[in-house]
């Protein structure tokens, strides 16, 4: 089969593999029908790399394919069934998975970065980490659902209210998705920060009532005119050192803030007095827990608009020019279809 291979150094090749085979009685045969590429990929392709994967090991975590073949212990799917799939395969036993917190587990397993992932033809998945999702939904829709679920993690922890103001930096497709699950909470008041003007545009499409650059605008005074407050939410789904500093001084007394975006080559410096003095309340969020329920039901949302999120539609071999893209940030999602002829 064809398969994304990363090499190290940021190299990626797209070459000629063999189709995994089943190993474990709970192991799944996936044909992969759609993988989209992640911001976490550009971070393993960057040099030095802002995040960790294993030289030899096939790229892609955020993908959606048919049942091939099942193990024969497997007993809630079958051949033909469409699934998604959460890809950070948890022990179940260390420290952090016996508290509830398992996905901050210290053994995770993670697929697309440390096990073969879902940039080509076929992969394995174990059972547990499977989803059931409609025949009928579109392959780039329910490539989305790993990042909607990431997001969705994310909401539940900050649980926002519908009379609360929320600033949300970065207009990615991340921060796109928060604008609508924002909108879903009920959320009048949102403002994006972003310095792309066609990614500004995009903010307001997916339903931003303010839309602000933080190169230019002075946001406190700006969110003041519009609002005649601060924020009561930031969430920050850049990750660049930056972003947090500037957070600080757009919150109101008693604010909640969100840190999503990961880049480890990044670093912030804050007061933590200021932090007291607004009694602030900063937690973050990695992965998902207990959300991948809820993304697959947005995903069935025909008013969410998920879809208009993928800018970009290309085959395995065209990968390059995916990243290419998604580097350049002219595409705000690409969705890869590994399968010849699809």
């Amino acid at each position: 089969m064809r398969a994304a291979v990363f090499r190290g150094d940021g190299v990626l090749e797209v070459e000629s593999v063999e189709v995994p085979e089943i190993q474990n009685p709970d192991d799944i045969l996936i044909k992969i029908r759609a993988c989209s590429i992640c911001g976490s990929d550009l971070h393993v392709l960057a040099v030095p790399p802002g995040q960790y994967a294993k030289p030899g090991t096939i790229l892609g975590h955020e993908f959606v394919g048919i049942v091939e073949k099942t193990g024969t212990a497997v007993t809630q799917f079958r051949p033909g069934d469409k699934v998604v799939a959460e890809p950070n395969i948890r022990c179940g036993m260390c420290p952090e998975c016996r508290k509830g917190n398992y996905n901050l587990c210290r053994n995770a397993v993670n697929t697309g970065q440390v096990r073969d992932g879902g940039f080509a033809e076929y992969c394995i998945m174990p059972e547990k980490q499977l989803y059931h999702v409609p025949a009928e939904m579109p392959d780039k829709l329910g490539a989305l659902a790993e990042p909607l679920a990431c997001v969705m993690n994310g909401m539940m922890k900050i649980n926002p209210q519908a009379y609360e103001k929320v600033v949300l930096f970065g207009a990615g497709a991340i921060g796109l998705l928060f604008v609508r699950a924002l909108r879903r909470y009920g959320v009048r008041d949102i403002a994006v920060c972003e310095t792309m003007p066609s990614r500004m545009e995009d903010a307001r499409k997916a339903g931003a009532d303010l839309v602000l650059n933080p190169a230019e605008d002075d946001l406190a005074a700006e969110l003041e005119k519009a609002w005649g407050s601060l924020a009561d939410i930031a969430i920050d789904a850049v990750g660049a050192g930056a972003v947090l500093e500037q957070i600080i001084d757009i919150t109101n007394c008693g604010a909640r803030i969100l840190i999503f975006g990961q880049n480890m080559t990044q670093h912030s410096t804050i007061r933590p007095g200021d932090i007291n003095n607004k009694e602030l309340t900063i937690t973050a969020t990695l992965s998902t827990k207990n959300s991948f329920g809820p993304a697959v039901s947005l995903l069935q949302d025909p008013d969410f608009g998920a879809e208009q999120l993928v800018t970009h539609e290309i085959s395995l071999d065209d990968i390059q020019k995916g990243i290419a893209l998604m580097r350049s940030k002219e595409a705000v999602k690409v969705v890869v279809y590994p399968q010849q002829g699809v």
